[in-house]
């Protein structure tokens, strides 16, 4: 919570310095917007070594390979960055190019998924199976 209330209030004053050079230095207010950007993103990593412990808690639990936790940490990981860079671009005025990200990542999500649905279908075959 300290570090969110801490990543929000370097937010706000970025956005302030961010509006007061934009109105002189458009492309330089740009790089700043992404220089924050990339700062934030890589603060908000540190606060995954939870979520971490609990996917590999859950690997051994649920006896899943370390191939579809690393898929469901890329397909996260992916919508997170897609999210981050279609902001920018549409921050940058290239809105188009932003949604032209998101449907990427859409697809490359979609491809990384078909695994574990294959597990899942196995699953679910396999519990059928036994009725």
């Amino acid at each position: 919570m300290d570090l969110f209330l801490k990543t929000a209030a370097v937010c706000m004053l970025s956005l302030i310095l961010i509006l007061v050079v934009g109105k002189q230095e458009r492309d330089i207010a740009v790089m700043l917007s992404m220089a924050v950007c990339c700062i934030i993103a890589s603060l908000s990593l540190t606060t995954l070594a939870p979520v971490l412990d609990f996917l590999h808690g859950l690997e051994i639990t649920g006896n899943l390979q370390a191939y579809d936790i690393g898929n469901i940490l890329k397909i996260v990981g992916i919508g997170l960055v897609s999210e981050l860079v279609a902001a920018i671009c549409q921050d940058a005025g290239n809105a188009s190019l932003g949604k032209q990200i998101q449907i990427l990542a859409g697809v490359v999500i979609l491809k990384l998924s078909l695994p574990l649905l294959e597990t899942l279908l196995e699953l679910i075959e396999t519990l059928l199976g036994d009725l």
